[in-house]
């Protein structure tokens, strides 16, 4: 057992020193990267027989700041502010009676003020080639959105908004958090290209809905963002 020990704080050591050769204290500890690209979020329903919406595309830009920490072989502490498009989709038909079914597309489309906080690491495959993982938590306020029921045989469409409140009741939480992951690489030390992925841990149920569930037979129903993205950087 002493042996099998000794050979692991070796193996350690050894593995610290190649790391240390391989990086050392970077001159510029401090940057900021404006980004921008796409989502494909959803969101998921439990307890909720039949409600099961399909991804849906959206939007999201912002910008982040990275400070790596010094003699720490590429470690980095980043926080960001973003705006971002979540939401999820999902078709429907109605049939009434004998008579021709009704179709339409229902859109859920919250729309948030995100600020990620992550630490991560980077490695330089070559010397224009980086690439780099972080992992960390999310806070987010939402600012808009809208229910939308859209009719095939119909020319108007009917909308609500999401986090204010209609006929007296609010459905959704403004505030969301989780977690989230990013992997991305980097060009010449400017152009990134980055993989995220975000898991929200609030049930973004009020009071007033989980009531409308529970009325429905729905106990314990929640409802919780989903949301990968697939993002441009530019490091300044």
């Amino acid at each position: 057992m002493k042996r099998i020990l000794i050979s692991l704080i070796a193996l350690a050591m050894t593995f610290s020193n190649a790391m240390a050769q391989n990086y050392g204290p970077e001159e510029n500890t401090f940057s900021f990267m404006g980004l921008f690209g796409m989502n494909i979020s959803n969101m998921h329903y439990k307890n909720q027989p039949g409600m099961e919406l399909d991804p849906k595309a959206g939007l999201h830009l912002g910008v982040r700041a990275e400070y790596v920490l010094p003699a720490c072989h590429g470690t980095f502490v980043n926080a960001g502010l973003e705006y971002t498009m979540k939401g999820g989709r999902d078709r429907f038909e109605v049939n009434l009676d004998d008579m021709v079914g009704i179709g339409g597309t229902y859109i859920a489309r919250p729309c948030y003020i995100s600020l990620p906080i992550h630490i991560g690491y980077r490695y330089e495959v070559l010397d224009v080639l980086g690439v780099y993982a972080d992992f960390g938590p999310y806070f987010a306020v939402g600012t808009n959105g809208k229910f939308r029921t859209k009719y095939d045989d119909f020319s108007d469409d009917e909308t609500e908004s999401i986090f204010k409140k209609e006929d007296g009741m609010r459905a959704y939480k403004r505030f969301d958090c989780g977690l989230g992951f990013r992997i991305g690489a980097e060009y010449a030390q400017h152009y990134n290209f980055i993989l995220g992925f975000d898991w929200g841990l609030t049930d973004m149920y009020t009071q007033d809905m989980k009531h409308v569930q529970y009325l429905l037979g729905n106990k314990d129903a929640s409802c919780k963002n989903f949301c990968a993205s697939l993002s441009f950087g530019y490091r300044f």
